[in-house]
């Protein structure tokens, strides 16, 4: 029942995140990348790196923050820029109770990419407060938190990258 409330509750702050988003209007260069991704899937973490690289950010320009089982987010350690959360440091309400979210959501990035297939309302929420000027997210996932939807197999990386690529050379962000 909780569990419950607390899905409604952050349905509604997703739809006033929605509300205020800027969409996407103006032109933008890559060089900064925030990736958004499910951390309880198994996500290969070199592909990330792979992308930003093919992308031409440098990893210092590049942040990811995942979200995890709160069992696993004590264990995970954070590296210098990839974090970890989970479902309980955002609160009902939708403000975020951890001070890596906030930097993360706050950070301009020029780029986010929301790596994520099935929606989740915690990765939905960050993603739609996001300060990114530009978002990239998949076909199954609320299609308004995104500039940019791709419908390709979530598995299949290489494809994910060169579709990626191909419209952000057509936008010219890269």
């Amino acid at each position: 029942m909780l569990r419950g409330l607390k899905d409604k509750s952050l349905q509604k702050a997703l739809e006033r995140a929605l509300s205020e988003r800027q969409a996407y209007n103006k032109q933008v260069k890559l060089k900064t990348l925030g990736v958004l991704l499910d951390a309880r899937q198994s996500v290969d973490v070199m592909s990330v790196m792979r992308l930003a690289d093919q992308l031409g950010v440098k990893a210092l320009d590049l942040d990811v923050l995942g979200l995890k089982e709160p069992k696993d987010t004590a264990k995970q350690k954070a590296s210098n820029n990839t974090n970890y959360f989970d479902e309980k440091m955002i609160s009902s309400s939708g403000s975020f109770k951890s001070n890596s979210i906030e930097d993360f959501v706050n950070k301009p990035f020029d780029v986010l990419i929301s790596f994520y297939a099935v929606e989740q309302k915690g990765l939905d929420l960050v993603a739609a407060k996001s300060n990114a000027k530009f978002k990239v997210g998949f076909a199954n996932v609320d299609n308004r938190i995104n500039d940019l939807v791709l419908g390709v197999d979530p598995n299949n990386s290489d494809q994910y990258i060169s579709e990626l690529k191909k419209y952000l050379k057509i936008l010219e962000i890269i």
